[in-house]
């Protein structure tokens, strides 16, 4: 493990999206066999030693994020980042704020603005909107974290593509990956340069 960073990138839960209450309709909340997988999911991870937890601040995402934190022992600090947020979702629309997702795990801080400015102000439309999130996520972790290090990230099928992507250095979508939900894809970039690309069973 001392000579690779590995990312570990997990699809929320299963979504309802009938159930928005005060977010914007394309923020669901998690169907109970979601509720279900969190669980099942925060059991497979809670012995698995990690430093970082990163995720989208769509509440999906999230809730699955915070399952997972909640069945370790130490309750480790969960960051959001918005820059993780589904591809598609309406224009200025970033998702839940700190305050917000704080009700369902408290322990929870903001990621540093990916773009550098004041204010949330990036796209999820286009092809070149999301290939650009995705670099500045990948940029971030590889600035942030260092080899040894296991991170993991809570996103969406779409924008897992892109991540993936991203990290493989693939730069034209030529071909599409499937998450099903709170699937497990790891990502291990070496100190050799290499890059290996897995899954997880625990």
């Amino acid at each position: 493990m001392s000579d690779c960073l590995e990312l570990i990138i997990v699809r929320h839960a299963q979504t309802q999206y009938d159930n928005a209450g005060d977010r914007d309709g394309c923020d669901g909340d998690l169907t109970e066999e979601g509720e279900e997988q969190c669980v099942r999911l925060g059991e497979r991870l809670k012995d698995l030693p990690v430093d970082a937890y990163i995720t989208s601040s769509l509440l999906r995402a999230f809730k699955t994020a915070a399952a997972v934190c909640k069945a370790k022992p130490d309750k480790p600090v969960l960051r959001i980042m918005p820059e993780l947020i589904e591809c598609g979702v309406p224009v200025g629309y970033y998702g839940c704020g700190e305050a917000y997702l704080k009700k369902y795990y408290p322990n929870t801080v903001m990621c540093e603005n990916l773009f550098g400015a004041k204010e949330y102000e990036f796209g999820t439309k286009s092809v070149g909107d999301n290939a650009l999130r995705a670099q500045k996520v990948v940029e971030y972790i590889k600035k942030t974290y260092s080899y040894g290090n296991r991170v993991v990230l809570f996103s969406h099928n779409g924008f897992c593509q892109y991540l993936v992507r991203a990290l493989l250095n693939i730069e034209k979508p030529t071909f599409e990956f499937e998450f099903e939900n709170t699937a497990l894809t790891v990502i291990r970039l070496l100190n050799d340069g290499k890059i290996v690309l897995g899954g997880m069973n625990l």
